[in-house]
């Protein structure tokens, strides 16, 4: 438990952390990204949401004959009427809809697509913590990146397994769906610690499978740093805007200090 609180406070104290040492211009960065999904994925839903439209003034009669002009019926005004209405609908539940759907995969999406980013901010964290200098290089940047985004995506799959079988049992044992809620957002807050915590390990070249072995060993600081990660990702905008940086920074203010973690190499 107090691994769990150590966890979660290095967490909270990442903020503060990085509006002290000039690193809150990070932020920027993850709030761009969302812009540039939801601008991506509106424009790509726009064709759809004019065929679905026109398609659907067809299906219930409410296409009116541009000819009639002022000779147009009562009945064809108010199908103009409800043409309008119609569009304004639609438009309103495409882009509910396409939030929706943005909020739902954009967990993982933006973890590996904010890869080097994480991996510079956790770079930096530690190197303000301990005094080490970590040489900047495009290429370590670029591996630190590509194994980020290979986890999240690693990660992403045994937690997506995790909640079909969890949800299969609670389909088969309703009783059990309060423990399996409990139990989800566990699940959720380890892979979501691992995601963090694996930038420090991976400055220690250690492989995938000797970093589970270091997590496993210090499970509550990841868990707790899971657990706040989590919760704030869970409002929107704000969570993906903070979330992944106050993530990886707080796992190095959470573990650095402990002392207990594997030496790091000396990059040449």
């Amino acid at each position: 438990m107090n691994g769990i609180v150590h966890g979660f406070g290095g967490f909270l104290r990442a903020f503060g952390f990085m509006l002290r040492h000039r690193m809150a211009w990070m932020f920027l960065v993850p709030a761009l990204l969302w812009m540039v999904l939801a601008y991506v994925l509106f424009t790509l839903l726009e064709a759809p949401t004019v065929w679905f439209s026109a398609w659907l003034s067809e299906r219930l009669g409410l296409v009116v004959d541009p000819s009639l002009g002022s000779d147009a019926s009562w009945w064809d005004t108010a199908k103009a009427i409800l043409n309008a209405t119609r569009d304004a609908l639609v438009w309103i539940a495409l882009k509910v809809i396409t939030l929706l759907i943005l909020f739902t995969v954009n967990k993982y999406l933006v973890l590996m697509l904010l890869s080097p980013l994480l991996a510079y901010a956790s770079e930096r964290a530690e190197e303000i913590v301990t005094g080490r200098s970590f040489p900047f290089t495009w290429p370590q940047l670029f591996h630190d990146a590509i194994r980020g985004s290979l986890l999240a995506l690693r990660n992403g799959a045994v937690e997506l397994f995790a909640v079909v079988l969890i949800g299969i049992i609670g389909l088969v044992l309703p009783i059990l769906l309060p423990v399996n809620a409990l139990l989800l957002f566990f699940i959720s807050a380890y892979f979501y610690g691992f995601s963090m915590v694996d930038y420090v390990l991976e400055r220690r070249k250690l492989r995938v499978s000797d970093s589970v072995q270091v997590v496993h060993d210090h499970l509550g600081p990841v868990i707790g740093n899971g657990m706040a990660f989590s919760l704030l990702m869970k409002i929107p905008l704000l969570g993906t805007m903070l979330a992944p940086l106050l993530g990886a920074v707080g796992a190095v203010l959470a573990l650095e200090p402990e002392g207990a973690l594997p030496r790091i190499p000396q990059r040449t």
